[in-house]
């Protein structure tokens, strides 16, 4: 067995098996176009579902894709014993660091299973045509949440270049062993994205497989597309999006008096797609809850810069716990969104909390609906803080307002340091614990490196800057 990591070699992988945060080791005697294993529809819904096991792993959603970008931006602080992800924290990684290499390869050997469901040729029955069609519409949804990630984890954010004419990440589509891809550009991923998502609101049925929010339906879809969408500055469909997720899902957020629920239960009224941990397929002492609580590793606390932005009567403070041994530098708190320490808490994705402030954002942005903008930070603000005032601002300072709730609403789920870059803001660090407090728009590395073990053997992939 030879150890590869070239996207080539997998994307002639074999059948579908599990992926650990160390390299792959490949055999290329069995390396196949796995559409050709597939035969049936019972092949199909194996084959997802192992894909949605990927998505529970360490290198994935189990851990790293939010623990990276929150320990880069500046909510988190890092404990003086912390030893994992450290450098990323620092703003020190290398093109040898496993983490992004564990990331790479994981994300596109999923990516290579959804292919080959896309590209199977599975003849079902009448009656079995509806099944057929969502796992399908699931496949494209996923291949485009993985490409979405991949380039956020990459590249440089859409705006970055006028025309998002920088370098994304390649698009791997079909089965060729003889591959070297080069780079697509990061308006071309994001049309592939887009072009997957859209597909799969063809065919993906407004019900998920599983009867709850842990597997993939239509209006997740669209929660997703309107992500998409923000980052893209797209600000009318993200506006269209939100709106359907808002008016047609049957979400609603939890109340204030049981804001904890959130995160003590899973598959909540507020919940419109989370990562399912179940007790055969948690991380154990991996999982991401585990980098924060005390009982687990606690490498990583919540910095005093957020902590110091809540109301004291705000519901979210309760995500917090004092830790009366933290002092100094240190807020004497811990943070608790993901409280199982054996990391039995779903993952949560999309919540309607954030659709609401998609739209708020869109909106404001848009200029022609304030007042619908101000009503949708309303209902966000004022769930966690009953006694808030109704926002009144407007232009530049309503935007303001909504990128602070964002940050206090979405808080360690993995999306402060690209709400930073969007806005071409500087990360900055106050009562700062890392050797670097300062990281300005732009830097080299507020993204990861392209592995070595990619740039070693694929002569075509161009390294991102400063690495």
């Amino acid at each position: 067995m030879k150890t590869y990591n070239k996207i080539t070699l997998l994307i002639v992988m074999g059948l579908f098996l599990s992926c650990s945060e160390s390299f792959l080791e490949v055999s290329p005697q069995s390396s196949v176009s796995n559409e050709d294993a597939l035969t049936s529809l019972e092949d199909l819904e194996t084959s997802i579902t192992g894909v949605y096991d990927e998505f529970q792993s360490a290198y994935y959603y189990g851990r790293y894709m939010f623990l990276i970008p929150d320990v880069m931006a500046d909510d988190v602080k890092q404990n003086e014993q912390a030893n994992r992800v450290v450098d990323y924290a620092q703003h020190v990684q290398s093109v040898s660091d496993a983490q992004a290499s564990a990331l790479w390869t994981g994300l596109y050997y999923s990516n290579n299973a959804l292919n080959n469901i896309i590209n199977s040729d599975i003849e079902v029955t009448a009656a079995s045509q509806d099944e057929k069609d969502h796992i399908m519409g699931e496949a494209y949804a996923l291949r485009g949440m993985i490409y979405f990630d991949l380039v956020r984890l990459f590249a440089n954010h859409y705006t970055y270049t006028s025309d998002a004419s920088h370098l994304g990440v390649p698009i791997i589509l079909d089965f060729d062993y003889t591959i070297e891809p080069t780079r697509n550009t990061v308006a071309e991923v994001y049309d592939q994205i887009i072009s997957d998502m859209t597909t799969a609101l063809t065919l993906i049925g407004d019900t998920s497989r599983s009867g709850d929010s842990s597997t993939l339906s239509a209006i997740a879809v669209k929660a997703l597309l309107a992500r998409v969408y923000l980052y893209m500055e797209d600000w009318e469909n993200a506006e269209a999006m939100a709106t359907e997720v808002i008016e047609t899902g049957g979400f609603s957020l939890i109340e204030n008096a049981d804001y904890l629920t959130l995160w003590s239960q899973d598959n909540t009224s507020e919940s419109i797609f989370e990562i399912s941990q179940t007790e055969p397929d948690n991380q154990g002492g991996n999982n991401l809850g585990a980098m924060y609580v005390v009982d687990g590793y606690g490498d990583y606390l919540p910095s005093n810069d957020v902590i110091s932005l809540y109301d004291p009567n705000d519901a979210r403070l309760q995500i917090f716990i004092e830790d009366e041994l933290l002092a100094g530098d240190y807020a004497p708190y811990r943070m608790n969104k993901y409280p199982d320490v054996l990391g039995y808490d779903n993952i949560k994705v999309m919540r309607l909390a954030e659709i609401y402030l998609i739209r708020a954002e869109a909106r404001a942005q848009i200029g022609t609906n304030i007042t619908g903008a101000q009503e949708d930070l309303n209902k966000v603000r004022q769930r966690a803080l009953p006694s808030a005032p109704d926002v009144t601002a407007t232009g530049e300072a309503l935007i303001e307002e909504i990128l602070l709730e964002r940050r206090l609403e979405l808080c360690f789920e993995g999306q402060r340091l690209w709400d930073l870059m969007r806005y071409k803001k500087d990360i900055v660090r106050n009562q700062c614990t890392a050797s670097i407090c300062y990281i300005p728009y732009g830097d080299d590395t507020n993204i990861l490196p392209i592995p070595q073990n990619e740039t070693d053997v694929n002569p075509n992939i161009e390294q991102n800057p400063g690495y």
